[in-house]
């Protein structure tokens, strides 16, 4: 049973509006894909799932793949375009490799789904669990071979680059400063490159996230929502 504290509000675990069957594997789907785009920051040039347990089993018939898809390209769950979301990136000539998963499972759900993106060298990806009602978790997140791993629901605000690790201290300093309320801090680094995933209590508001943006240009700054 998933834990009351991974959901909000009673509406969190009937699930949102959105295009059918199921929430675990439509609504969340989508919000899996979703979260991949947002790290990536852009429209993908190739796109790479890995299923794991019940996702492997069921994508195909439950709708999983046009959902996550449909995340990937920035569509909401409700968005009618989720039904045709396969055929519109193909239409864009973004190749999809759909991979269903027969070993360990990396995320340790049976609804798990591993999203690589690339796009002009840079190579994201998201280990994300559908654990309900269109919930998610994000179990890590890879960005040029940085990773973060994490166990947690949205918000997650993602710090990425190659500045010293004094320079990210600083930038959640200023954000909590500033009233961010942080629960947690994941930090890594790898050949000289820095990634942060801060699990935030509360969304950050879009003007201190464009201000801390304008601030630390250097930082590679996400919105995980």
């Amino acid at each position: 049973m998933a834990r009351t504290a991974d959901y909000k509000s009673a509406f969190d675990i009937i699930g949102p509006i959105m295009i059918g069957p199921s929430s675990s594997h439509t609504a969340g789907a989508v919000r899996i894909g979703s979260a991949a785009r947002q790290v990536l920051g852009a429209e993908p040039d190739k796109i790479s799932i890995s299923y794991y347990e019940s996702f492997a089993e069921t994508h195909a018939g439950h709708g999983t793949d046009l959902a996550i898809i449909a995340g990937i390209l920035d569509f909401s769950t409700e968005d009618p375009r989720v039904k045709t979301s396969i055929q519109i990136a193909e239409g864009k000539g973004i190749p999809i490799e759909f991979i269903e998963e027969n070993g360990d499972n990396v995320g340790e759900h049976p609804n798990t789904a591993v999203v690589r993106l690339d796009k002009d060298g840079k190579h994201v990806e998201v280990c994300g669990n559908s654990i309900g009602g269109g919930t998610i978790k994000l179990r890590s997140i890879h960005v040029n071979g940085a990773c973060a791993l994490m166990n947690h629901t949205l918000p997650i605000l993602v710090l990425y680059g190659e500045e010293s690790i004094r320079e990210f201290n600083q930038c959640i300093a200023t954000l909590i400063e500033r009233g961010l309320k942080v629960n947690e801090e994941i930090k890594s680094q790898k050949d000289g490159k820095t990634i942060v995933a801060l699990h935030l209590l509360s969304p950050i508001t879009p003007e201190l996230l464009a201000s801390i943006r304008e601030e630390y240009k250097s930082i590679d700054i996400t919105n995980i929502i």
